[in-house]
């Protein structure tokens, strides 16, 4: 049996359908995926799907899943199903597509193992400052801030700078700058804590089983966290999620309310406070 996937979008988009891809690759279907091959190749390392293009395939298929709103533009008949990628009820949207394609009692992996050997670092903390919308992200000056108190708690930083980042490279030099998928996902394996905006890279650590920490400002956790099983959110949810109106006063990614609750998970989480971290930052 064979299967089409049509999922066009960013790192994000793809990794929350890996678990349809999952659970069609254990129903014992051979799995092509039609959508950006850089952000399934880590679905093909895992061996949830066989093949990823970025154009429309010749051959035949069994049965084929698009998530798109736009059905008009694909070829229809017994064997297509459509998904829309956009939930219209406050749902997880991973749950929404399980629902949609009526598997909503398969089970799927909450860890993407991908069998890398990357050697774990364990006062290592990487900062992903960054998303696809500069609307998503904190003011800089948290940033400042929440590298303090994380090296009060012993831990050393690394900021994870990525093509939608580039400016952030001359405010933070302790960064490294990586494109491929592949290479983000061993970089962060290394890490014991993880803190990011709400992008893809923090859905990639969430998956990939690091301690993760997100931050949510005007998109809704509910329908969109990621995948995972060692994840919190951060977000001021006096606040109701606006996106993608959002609202000039962002009172969701507020700094002190921010700073204040990451004192509160890292507390919770059990790491030990033992640095002075009232040192200011230029």
């Amino acid at each position: 049996m064979k299967a089409l996937i049509y999922r066009m979008g960013g790192l994000g988009d793809s990794l929350l359908v890996y678990p349809v891809i999952e659970i069609l690759k254990k129903k014992g279907y051979k799995v092509t995926v039609w959508g950006n091959p850089e952000y399934f190749r880590l679905a093909q390392i895992a061996g949830y799907c066989d093949t990823a293009i970025f154009y429309q395939p010749g051959e035949n298929f069994d049965l084929k899943i698009f998530f798109t709103k736009n059905k008009e533009f694909f070829e229809q008949d017994k064997n297509s199903v459509f998904v829309d990628p956009v939930v219209q009820e406050k749902i997880w949207i991973v749950k929404h597509y399980l629902k949609s394609l009526k598997f909503e009692n398969e089970i799927f992996s909450q860890t993407l193992t991908l069998g890398f050997s990357e050697q774990k670092c364990a006062n290592l903390c990487i900062i992903h400052p960054g998303s696809g919308s500069k609307r998503k992200n904190p003011e800089i000056n948290f940033f400042y801030e929440a590298e303090k108190i994380i090296k009060s708690y012993g831990f050393n930083t690394l900021y994870l700078i990525g093509p939608a980042e580039k400016e952030f490279s001359k405010f933070f030099k302790n960064s490294v700058y990586f494109q491929d998928p592949v290479e983000i996902a061993k970089t962060i394996l290394k890490a014991s804590l993880y803190i990011g905006s709400d992008s893809g890279v923090s859905h990639l650590s969430s998956y990939l089983g690091v301690p993760s920490i997100v931050i949510f400002g005007p998109t809704d956790p509910s329908v969109w966290h990621p995948v995972g099983e060692k994840l919190w959110i951060l977000r001021n949810n006096s606040c109701p999620p606006c996106f993608p109106d959002v609202c000039p006063e962002r009172r969701c990614l507020q700094k002190d309310y921010l700073i204040t609750e990451l004192r509160q998970i890292l507390k919770n989480l059990g790491y030990r406070h033992y640095l002075n971290d009232s040192f200011n930052y230029p």
